[in-house]
């Protein structure tokens, strides 16, 4: 009895594995908002996007104006969240998060820098 497998049999390698991941949506706003709230209680969170496969959650100081802060962009990718951060036009990526409580944490360690915002006792520094 042949113990070996065929060559039409997809291998482990290249089988896909996991579900692809869910699109940011009401329960992450809250998450972002609760972030918020303890660390910088004048700026917003907004869920945006044409659709909610396409979400992303933008964080912006208050009025949006950039003296007061650096706004934020999380974004869902298939490797995990990408946080961007936009200050004075320019954007850059801060990094790609395997959670949101990751994502948040370099956010409020981002916001500890500007004036006028403390940080809670939970901020994880990356």
């Amino acid at each position: 009895m042949a113990s070996k497998r065929p060559s039409t049999h997809t291998s482990v390698k290249s089988a896909p594995f996991g579900l692809p991941p869910r699109p940011l949506g009401q329960a992450d706003w809250l998450a972002a908002q609760s972030m918020l709230a303890e660390i910088a209680p004048d700026w917003s969170v907004e869920l945006v996007g044409i659709c909610t496969d396409e979400a992303s959650l933008v964080i912006l100081p208050e009025g949006g104006d950039d003296a007061c802060g650096a706004s934020f962009a999380i974004s869902r990718e298939a490797y995990g969240l990408r946080l961007d951060k936009v200050h004075w036009d320019e954007m850059t990526e801060v990094g790609v998060f395997a959670s949101l409580a990751d994502a948040l944490d370099a956010i409020g360690a981002s916001l500890y820098g500007w004036s006028g915002l403390w940080a809670p006792a939970t901020v994880t520094l990356h």
